[in-house]
């Protein structure tokens, strides 16, 4: 290691108390992330996961917006002010709204995912382009695009909260959420109701994502829902293991992706996706084999 990269090193590590926060918030949201990934990537759902962070990043700037009106600016104890609730609110609206519509003639799936997302993303321009949120457009740009390099601890403690409630609950329904995703039609042999443990499997994807979002930005989180599981789904056979390392992966990126963008200045969530897409290649490789 040479004397330049040591110093940088040793200025990381004595700033930990700056980057503490964010990187637990990071590596938090790379498990649960890591995890309900799978299901997006095998399912065939990833529109679904770009869609969402979209969705829930108007959650967060509507709650700005309105926010404004009463002077409460995006922090406020009341619910409907709130950045996080209002995130999750416009995030489970949406999975719920993909879970239940079907095709149509003229309208597809797909094509109602891409409607969401374009409106979803022309209103959060509009809303930073409003002069009411002027001094608070550059926080709600650093949620959206994750360039927040600080994480407010209540933020920590709903995503870890939210971690540990939906992996406690994919853990004890994996068997049902493996059928009904894989195998609907025996799922349903068996008894099973699939239409309700869709919506369930759903909500979980866009709670997972509205909360992730509030806490380290909307492309950290696509990011980390996509790559990662891609990449272990490449390298792995088993579900089990391919969750396992999909989970590793993201806790590894989010890492070494904060660490490159301390020391050399580079957009937090940016990098942690660039380093998340370096796995891939091991996973191409085999393939090509």
């Amino acid at each position: 290691m040479t004397e330049s990269a040591l110093g940088s090193f040793n200025d990381f590590v004595s700033s930990f108390f700056l980057w503490r926060d964010a990187i637990i918030a990071s590596s938090v949201v790379a498990l649960l992330c890591g995890w309900l990934g799978i299901y997006v990537v095998l399912k065939r759902i990833v529109f679904v996961s770009a869609a969402l962070p979209q969705i829930s990043g108007l959650g967060i700037a509507f709650a700005f917006f309105i926010g404004s009106f009463v002077g409460a600016h995006g922090h406020s104890e009341y619910f409907f002010f709130n950045p996080l609730f209002m995130a999750v609110c416009f995030g489970c609206g949406a999975a719920l709204l993909y879970s239940t519509a079907t095709d149509h003639r003229k309208l597809s799936h797909e094509t109602l995912i891409g409607i969401t997302y374009v409106l979803g993303s022309a209103f959060v321009l509009q809303i930073l382009s409003s002069p009411r949120i002027v001094q608070e457009a550059h926080e709600i740009g650093d949620i959206l695009f994750g360039n927040a390099v600080v994480v407010d601890p209540q933020i920590l403690y709903a995503i870890i909260l939210a971690t540990v409630l939906l992996l406690t609950i994919h853990f004890l329904f994996f068997k049902e959420f493996v059928s009904v995703s894989f195998d609907p039609e025996m799922a349903a042999t068996l008894g099973m109701k699939v239409h309700k443990i869709n919506w369930a499997l759903h909500l979980t994807i866009a709670i997972a994502i509205s909360t992730a979002t509030r806490a380290i930005g909307a492309l950290p989180v696509f990011g980390f829902m996509v790559i990662p599981p891609a990449a272990a789904l490449m390298l792995t056979k088993g579900l089990k293991t391919s969750i396992l390392l999909s989970m590793v992966i993201g806790v590894i990126s989010a890492f070494i992706g904060y660490y490159l963008s301390f020391v050399f200045s580079l957009p937090t969530g940016a990098t942690m996706v660039v380093v998340m897409g370096l796995w891939l290649i091991p996973g191409v490789l085999k393939i090509q084999k």
